[in-house]
């Protein structure tokens, strides 16, 4: 396997991108991996296909390559500001956001969902499972071990059923209580493979989508499209368009942009 510092010594010409894009990016200066380290890298969406710069995104971040996406650098004031005028202009209440959040701060069904798993139930004896899932429950610390939110947590495997199966061991063996813990559905969702480019954008993609959104107010979904990509999101286009639909809805009351 490469190790860090070889990925990071690629060419551009090591990459499997198109002549055109290594092309391009070459007349840029960029004729390394290491030659785009702090780049503002939505500037790259001018330059290459969006599909191209997601290839390329991902040799940067498996080689530890950081890039520069927008992002807000707001204080905690600034963010209760946001809060508030999003009651004060009624697109929701308070009552809405409390109970939003309270939403949000239990973690549903984690232990019944732990404990109703057969692999986990012939550890124990019959009708034990839930009281030693529970105590486990507990004695976590009610934050995603990762990045220390209180919301969206769910139960993650520390180390994967591949890892066990790479190492030659029964898979079902990651199936143990001391090998889980509370991680939050964003921090989740970006160890699996199939979601390499996650956690690039500064908050989970819904979250972004309705910020981005209700702060820079884009007249138009093209300029949407464009502030969402600024912001590291590399999702289909489909999610912008569905997320637009808050724009539609207010724009049909007088309120957007």
């Amino acid at each position: 396997m490469a190790t860090k510092k070889a990925m990071t010594d690629q060419t551009i010409d090591d990459l499997k991108l198109s002549s055109r894009t290594k092309q391009r990016l070459i007349e840029g200066g960029f004729r390394n991996l290491r030659d785009l380290a702090g780049v503002y890298f939505p500037q790259l969406y001018q330059r290459i296909p969006f599909e191209q710069c997601k290839i390329l995104l991902k040799a940067l971040l498996d080689a530890d390559i950081q890039v520069q996406f927008s992002e807000p650098s707001w204080s905690e004031e600034q963010w209760h500001e946001f809060v508030g005028d999003m009651v004060k202009t009624r697109i929701l209440s308070w009552q809405e956001v409390a109970v939003a959040v309270c939403g949000e701060l239990n973690p549903p069904q984690v232990g019944t969902a732990i404990a109703s798993n057969k692999s986990f139930q012939r550890r124990f004896p019959p009708r034990e499972t839930m009281k030693h899932v529970m105590e486990w429950l507990y004695a976590q610390s009610g934050k995603c071990s990762n990045c220390g939110t209180s919301l969206f947590l769910e139960a993650d495997h520390i180390h994967s059923k591949q890892e066990y199966e790479e190492a030659g061991e029964d898979p079902q063996e990651a199936d143990r209580l001391e090998n889980l813990q509370l991680l939050c559905k964003r921090c989740n969702v970006i160890k699996r493979p199939s979601h390499a480019l996650g956690g690039i954008s500064f908050a989970p993609a819904q979250s972004v989508l309705m910020w981005v959104l209700l702060t820079q107010r884009p007249k138009t979904r093209e300029e949407y499209y464009t502030l969402c990509r600024n912001h590291g999101l590399t999702m289909a286009s489909i999610r912008f368009d569905e997320a637009w639909a808050r724009a539609e809805w207010l724009r049909r009351e007088g309120r957007y942009p």
